[in-house]
């Protein structure tokens, strides 16, 4: 998988999201009017099942850092730099925030001691809750040298079931295990859950990294076999996605959610874009990160009512996504700024 690919990947992930936040509750069937209804449930609920967008992320960080461990090395000095240039940009982020919510929503964010430290280090994101995944993303990146040669050292028929069976592990311990009463303990116990979430993700990545370094990518060798043609590799590729998509839609499977988004990149990136999609794919890739810390701020906590005064779910997801990407840009320009004082 290129570079180029997986930033493709990010622009359709960072869409999904958008979409995700916009519609997955059906309870907000009051704040637009729904394309059509499936057993009285919108149809963009569904969609939004289909678009759960953390797992896409992790698994191109798994892949990527894979890929810098093998040629150019993995250091703790140069993961803290990667870290830092993601909290300068959340940091500037904030401020504005910060700055706009006083004027437009006046005493929502409490600006005590404990709340600023908690939501500057993202340790627990009473601001912006949807930033959640930083802290554990952060210590994840810190430890992903060691968890790529875990990986690596596993052998290949261990590899996936001993990853897959650790996070069901834990996910059943969560549902089992009560939850610790004490709000502080509280808070730490589930950073420990986001990190092993994250983990699942992150150790599919650099299980992908692994597929595609010795070509064994779905279907691959059985194209070299029977010598099937590029055009009917496509084809079915899309067939196969398309019917993955509709599955993950119609049944709500957590522990799915990392299966489908590996999948999801193995075939998508078996299916030739045209070149406009591609072009536009890209510029949402590259700005992705940036978008993700910032949709939730503009259609949940600032300015809901305005996003979804809209009405028709298309003018809603078209208006966010512009908004979005042009706040976007906005701070990527303002963060370069603050690194070169």
């Amino acid at each position: 998988m290129s570079k180029e690919q997986s930033t493709i990947i990010k622009g359709i992930a960072i869409m999904m999201m958008l979409w995700f936040h916009l519609f997955l509750h059906p309870d907000m069937v009051n704040l637009f009017l729904p394309l059509f209804r499936i057993n009285n449930v919108p149809i963009e609920y569904f969609i939004a099942q289909a678009s759960y967008p953390v797992s896409f992320f992790l698994i191109l960080s798994g892949y990527g850092l894979t890929y810098v461990y093998h040629h150019k090395g993995l250091n703790a000095s140069g993961q803290i730099r990667r870290v830092a240039k993601i909290y300068l940009n959340y940091w500037v982020i904030l401020a504005i925030y910060v700055a706009l919510a006083a004027f437009v929503r006046p005493g929502f964010i409490k600006l005590d001691i404990l709340h600023i430290l908690a939501n500057l280090t993202a340790f627990y994101c009473t601001w912006n809750g949807e930033v959640w995944f930083l802290f554990p993303y952060t210590l994840l990146s810190l430890t992903a040298a060691f968890i790529i040669r875990t990986v690596y050292s596993m052998k290949d028929r261990k590899r996936l079931f001993t990853i897959l069976s650790t996070y069901i592990i834990v996910f059943l311990a969560l549902k089992i295990i009560p939850l610790p009463e004490n709000k502080y303990i509280l808070t730490c116990y589930m950073q420990l859950i986001y990190y092993v979430q994250l983990l699942f993700y992150f150790s599919l990545g650099v299980l992908l990294y692994i597929i595609y370094q010795h070509k064994k990518t779905i279907g691959k060798s059985i194209n070299e076999k029977i010598h099937i043609s590029a055009k009917l590799v496509q084809i079915s590729s899309i067939w196969i996605l398309l019917l993955i998509i509709v599955v993950k839609s119609l049944f709500k499977i957590t522990l799915a959610d990392g299966i489908y988004a590996f999948l999801f990149i193995i075939l998508f990136n078996r299916i030739k874009l045209n070149e406009h999609l591609k072009a536009f794919l890209l510029v949402m890739g590259k700005y992705s990160m940036q978008m993700w810390m910032i949709h939730t701020i503009i259609c949940v906590y600032l300015f809901h009512d305005f996003i979804y005064g809209f009405k028709y779910p298309a003018i809603i997801y078209v208006v966010l996504l512009t908004l979005s990407f042009l706040s976007a840009c906005c701070i990527s320009k303002l963060s370069r700024l603050v690194r070169l004082f």
